[in-house]
């Protein structure tokens, strides 16, 4: 039964896509559950989200063969996929993408619409919707034009081409690629350290960066400066500050 599991431990929650026999296609469900899963996150004590597949692949992309009506695919993707994507490129807790295996279609732009990639030396990667003559959903010609420009994006979907974790990294779209024996590890040390990082700020880092890309000078000048005005007035302001002069690390409250 496919299906999305969801932990949370030590302020850091992994959502991991469970559909192992179809290597983590997406069902409608499991896209419904996401979102789910992302909205709670900003209530229930989640500093930092890993998302990821249970085991050898992260996600092949949407499970046609799920049984779902879909027949209206158009409501489906603005009622549920489309507000899940929101959702993530919204919170402003920062969220991870742990890739192995299989990363293409829906799943790949469910990577792309993280903050963070890390990719195995496995990884494979494609918008291969114009395979079975589809056009792309899920945010990919948004996310991936900004990252690699037109020209390739253009190429990669218009092709449906299938590249390598190496070639992705060549495209700048992943953060690090590292053997598949290291990846946990890898993403676990960056979690770690954003859960244990000045919360506040990081909130505000991802907010101001997503202004950034979607607005303009002025509008994120704007922002910077409302943010940062809260960023003074939190404890752990004065907790980084006296740190730093006692030549210590910082024990962040979230405060």
């Amino acid at each position: 039964m496919s299906n999305v599991l969801v932990h949370l431990e030590n302020n850091i929650k992994t959502i991991a896509f469970d559909n192992i026999k179809r290597k983590n296609a997406i069902t409608k469900t499991m896209v419904e559950m996401l979102h789910k899963a992302i909205l709670e996150s900003e209530t229930d004590g989640t500093r930092v989200i890993i998302l990821t597949g249970e085991g050898d692949n992260f996600c092949s992309g949407a499970d046609l063969m799920a049984g779902e009506d879909l027949a209206d695919v158009t409501k489906y993707l603005q009622n549920t996929v489309n507000p899940a994507i929101l959702a993530m490129r919204n919170t402003n807790l920062p969220i991870i993408a742990k890739i192995g295996g299989v990363c293409v279609g829906l799943g790949f732009n469910l990577a792309l619409a993280c903050d963070m990639l890390f990719a195995a030396d496995d990884a494979r990667f494609s918008q291969i919707f114009t395979n079975i003559a589809l056009s792309s959903d899920g945010g990919g010609a948004f996310f991936l034009t900004r990252r690699i420009g037109y020209y390739k994006a253009f190429e990669l979907m218009a092709m449906a081409t299938v590249f390598t974790a190496e070639e992705a990294k060549g495209y700048d779209f992943l953060n690090k690629v590292c053997p598949k024996t290291e990846l946990n590890d890898l993403v676990s040390t960056y979690a770690k350290h954003l859960a244990e990082g000045p919360f506040i700020a990081l909130k505000h880092t991802k907010a101001n960066i997503r202004e950034g890309m979607n607005g303009n000078l002025e509008s994120t000048l704007a922002l910077e400066a409302i943010n940062q005005g809260e960023n003074f007035k939190a404890k752990d302001f004065m907790e980084g500050v006296a740190a730093f002069m006692q030549k210590r690390k910082p024990n962040y409250t979230g405060e």
